[in-house]
């Protein structure tokens, strides 16, 4: 892609979901699945409780948006046994 004001790249990074990220999450999530989850996932989630995460940012992004989400991954590791 063409970047007709310069050659400004992003620079993605990833880090660790963490408690400020919460509403970001949290938003981001309700616009990308169909399914509302419960306020307490996001609590686990950003607490690092039975829930693995990582965040995305963009470290170019201007104005103080350089360490704001704009991706996730989250995962729950369980026993087969213990899954549905």
């Amino acid at each position: 892609m063409v970047n007709p004001k310069g050659s400004s790249q992003s620079k993605i990074c990833y880090r660790p979901i963490r408690p400020s990220d919460f509403d970001v999450l949290e938003r981001i999530h309700g616009r990308l699945f169909p399914i509302r989850y419960e306020s307490t996932f996001f609590q686990d989630v950003v607490h690092g409780r039975e829930i693995v995460s990582w965040g995305a940012v963009d470290l170019s992004r201007p104005n103080g948006q350089s360490d704001e989400l704009i991706g996730f991954v989250t995962a729950r590791i369980v026993l087969a046994k213990e899954s549905e």
